[in-house]
């Protein structure tokens, strides 16, 4: 297990915890919220479903961006963020851009749809913002080279392929709850292969970071064989994978009578496996050592 002294930071394999230690659970889970909100919306908006769209801006506004502002410490001032040049070189500032449009230009759309109107370069522009929200908080972490479990490509698609699953599986839950079971159907194609898409993309993304480097490497096992692989097993893979993975098979299969209460386990399962590896990932993120170092995990 690794343990850091104050003498040893940047000697040894280092832990980060600005991300998600004491005030960093705040970034943690407004990743989260703000992400599943665009997916939310951008899935909700290739059906035109108002409500799912709207619970969509709720979330990454209200709850992520919320948590997000109060993470910043001075949420009164965080338009100087986006005044200043910093969105030329920090994907934090230029996250506040993409949270902003994409909110605003998704409320002028919900906005005009429930009085009527359709104006389709106003959705396709807060379709894009809502894609590059999603995307955001992986390039964020991609951005810092000195943790190597951040510092791939990979990151970013994983983001995406896990921003857009929630946001479907999310949308499908109010479908349901609506009753409007021929969108339900499209949706349940739609989550099918999102979730194939993720299955894959943990393995290779846990291997393409044991093989970049030998930080990489402690950083995976930091995440499957210490203290954290419980919520790894458990969280990411059982219920997070394997559950939802059930589910699929049992609705392919016709299902028993309460369907609809076994794909509400299912989407909850899901979100929370997402919720636990977003969270495996800025805990097992460790800083490459400085110095050569002999320590291990």
């Amino acid at each position: 297990m690794i343990q850091t002294r104050l003498y040893e930071y940047m000697v040894s394999y280092t832990p980060q915890t600005q991300w998600i230690e004491k005030s960093g659970i705040k970034l943690w889970l407004a990743f989260f919220f703000i992400e599943l909100g665009a997916g939310m919306f951008f899935v909700a908006s290739l059906l035109d479903y108002a409500p799912a769209m709207l619970v969509g801006l709720v979330l990454c506004a209200i709850v992520g961006g919320g948590l997000h502002l109060l993470y910043l410490g001075k949420p009164l001032r965080f338009w100087r963020m986006m005044l200043s040049s910093g969105w030329k070189t920090s994907w934090i500032s230029r996250g506040l851009f993409f949270v902003v449009f994409f909110i605003a230009f998704g409320l002028i759309h919900f906005i005009s749809i429930e009085q009527g109107d359709r104006f389709t370069p106003l959705l396709a522009a807060a379709d894009l913002f809502a894609f590059l929200t999603v995307i955001y908080g992986g390039f964020a972490m991609n951005y810092v080279n000195g943790i190597p479990l951040w510092n791939t490509a990979l990151l970013p698609i994983l983001y995406v392929v896990s921003g857009f699953w929630g946001g479907a599986e999310a949308t499908l839950g109010i479908i349901i709850g609506s009753g409007k079971a021929a969108a339900g159907g499209v949706m349940e194609e739609w989550i099918r292969l999102l979730l194939i898409g993720y299955i894959l993309l943990i393995p290779v993304y846990l291997l393409s970071v044991s093989y970049t480097s030998a930080t990489g490497q402690i950083s995976v096992k930091y995440m499957m064989l210490t203290r954290w692989s419980p919520l790894f097993w458990i969280a990411v893979v059982v219920v997070g994978m394997a559950v939802p993975s059930m589910a699929v098979v049992n609705t392919l299969l016709g299902g028993p009578a309460h369907v609809s209460l076994i794909l509400y386990f299912a989407m909850f399962s899901g979100l929370i496996g997402d919720l636990a590896m977003r969270y495996l990932i800025l805990r097992c993120g460790l800083y490459s050592p400085l110095i050569p170092s002999s320590s291990t995990v």
